[in-house]
């Protein structure tokens, strides 16, 4: 089954390591306006970036991704 980058999970996993936006974001050199857009679902990562996410929060990949046929919440 297909998966997709969730950014409603990636939100609750940079606040329960207690990480800014700006912080996460300069961690994986983007701007804080395109975390949030993902955070949001506005834009979907790289696969690259996403990987980088994942490992900045210490989490599998797969922490951040979801079913194609669940919705993601925003």
């Amino acid at each position: 089954m297909p998966r997709t980058f969730n950014g409603y999970r990636l939100r609750l996993e940079r606040r329960r390591c207690g990480i800014s936006v700006h912080d996460l974001a300069a961690r994986i050199g983007r701007t804080c306006w395109t975390l949030y857009g993902y955070e949001t679902g506005r834009q979907q990562p790289p696969l690259d970036i996403a990987d980088a996410l994942a490992a900045v929060l210490d989490v599998p990949l797969d922490e951040l991704l979801v079913a194609e046929d669940l919705p993601a919440v925003a």
